[in-house]
C-alpha cells in the first residue's frame, strides 16, 4: 500500500512535466519549479534596523544540494521526482527566498548574498537539513528545516543560534497542492527566521553600542 501511494505521488508530480526544445532539438521533458516567498497577512510588525546582513549559501548534504526534487517514501530512503526540477539547487533557492523575506519585511535595507560584496555587520549561516516531500502513514508532507547561526561578520563569532522547521500536508493526487505546500513551508520558516534574526541582531547591536 505504501509503495502504491508513493507511485501515485511520483506520477502526480511528474505529470506536471511538459515538452521543451532548443533550436528544434527535443530534450527530455521536465517542469522547472521556482517557489517564492509569500509574506503572512498581516505581516509581523517591528522596528527597522540600522545594520547590514550577508546571507551565506546554506550548507547541506549532497542529497539536497541538487535541483532534483527529493522525496522520502520512508525514513532513510531517498528518491527524486522524474520530470521535475527546482529552478536552482535547493541551498541556492533557499538563499534567494531568505533574502526576499528580509527585503519584503521592509525593516532592513542592507541585505544580500555574501557574493555581492556587501559591507555587512552580521552574517547568517544556515545548515539545510530538510527540503523534501515525505510520505508518512499515507499522508504526504512538504518538509523544510534548517539550523541558523547569526555571526559577527568581522570575527565570525556566533551571536545566536536557532532551529526552524515546518511541514505542510498535501493530497498525494493534488499536483498543484504539492508545490503550494512547499511554498507555504518555506515561507513559514523564512518568516520566523527573519523575525528571529532582526531581534537577535538588534540585541547584539545594543550590547556593543557605546553607552
Amino acid at each position: 500500500m505504501r509503495t502504491a501511494r508513493f507511485a501515485i505521488l511520483l506520477f502526480a508530480l511528474a505529470s506536471l512535466a511538459g515538452c521543451s526544445s532548443l533550436l528544434g532539438v527535443q530534450s527530455r521533458p521536465f517542469t522547472v519549479y521556482s517557489p517564492s516567498y509569500h509574506a503572512p497577512d498581516p505581516r509581523p510588525a517591528g522596528p527597522s534596523v540600522d545594520w547590514q546582513l550577508a546571507v551565506e549559501t546554506p550548507l547541506s548534504s549532497e542529497a539536497l544540494n541538487t535541483s532534483r526534487i527529493v522525496v522520502m517514501p520512508s525514513r532513510g530512503v531517498i528518491e527524486v521526482i522524474p520530470g521535475a526540477r527546482w529552478s536552482d539547487p535547493a541551498p541556492t533557492l533557499l538563499r534567494h527566498i531568505v533574502v526576499q523575506g528580509f527585503e519584503e519585511s521592509g525593516r532592513i535595507i542592507g541585505v544580500g548574498s555574501s557574493a555581492v560584496g556587501l559591507r555587512a555587520d552580521y552574517s547568517l549561516v544556515l545548515d539545510l537539513h530538510d527540503f523534501q516531500a515525505e510520505l508518512r502513514d499515507g499522508t504526504a508532507y512538504a518538509k523544510v528545516g534548517f539550523h541558523a547561526r547569526l555571526l559577527d561578520y568581522s570575527t565570525n563569532r556566533v551571536l545566536a543560534a536557532q532551529g526552524f522547521a515546518a511541514e505542510i500536508p498535501f493530497s498525494i493526487a493534488d499536483q498543484a497542492g504539492a508545490f503550494a505546500a512547499f511554498e507555504t513551508s518555506v515561507s513559514r520558516t523564512v518568516t520566523e527566521l527573519v523575525e528571529w534574526t532582526l531581534r537577535e541582531g538588534n540585541a547584539a547591536r545594543t550590547k556593543t553600542s557605546p553607552k
